[in-house]
């Protein structure tokens, strides 16, 4: 009966050290993220979302794929009829958490890709593709780990355009400072 006690107990042991090193293996893991906030465009305050596919490759960095859209329009000041504007985004994005301690964290998220900005004049029925652009941005994030797949962050920076030119618009129009709420599922 001793035997038997010792030889389960040993055999547990030897799991555990086993689960551990597959642990330790695999530093990687899948995220998606949403994302909204509040940013300014045309001088007008808009409500923006995105949606972030990537990969966590290690307790420093993390890459993948961003898509963005206004989801309120913003009235164009610089025409004299009526006419909403919006815009619709993707590209790749690399975030770097230089700084961890225990479940708190801080990142630098970067982002660059292209994107169209879309039109509706009075009496339309729906937006149409005027112009294409090329954006990129900056952020400083604070995040907060509260489950081990679910972390909740907090941020802002600075998202720059180039190449808006159409309707009176320009990339002027478009770069502005934006604070930002982000929920990230991390497996």
């Amino acid at each position: 009966f001793a035997f038997a006690v010792s030889a389960n107990a040993e055999l547990a042991g030897m799991n555990d050290q086993a689960t551990e090193s597959v642990a330790k293996d695999r530093s990687w893991s899948a995220l998606i993220g949403i994302s909204g906030g509040n940013s300014l465009v045309a001088r007008d305050g808009t409500i923006f979302t995105s949606v972030r596919f990537g990969v966590q490759w290690n307790e420093i960095i993390a890459n993948g794929a961003w898509m963005s859209f206004l989801i309120s329009d913003v009235e164009n000041p610089n025409v004299k009829g009526q006419e909403l504007i919006n815009y619709k985004a993707f590209g790749l994005f690399a975030e770097l958490f230089p700084y961890r301690k225990g479940a708190f964290s801080i990142s630098v998220p970067l982002q660059v890709g292209a994107g169209v900005v879309n039109i509706i004049e009075k009496g339309d029925e729906a937006f149409s593709p005027e112009d294409k652009f090329f954006t990129g941005e900056m952020s400083l994030h604070f995040n907060y780990r509260v489950t081990r797949m679910l972390e909740v962050s907090i941020g802002g920076g600075y998202r720059m355009f180039a190449g808006v030119s159409e309707n009176n618009l320009d990339d002027m129009d478009f770069c502005t400072p934006f604070g930002e709420l982000r929920f990230t599922i991390k497996e």
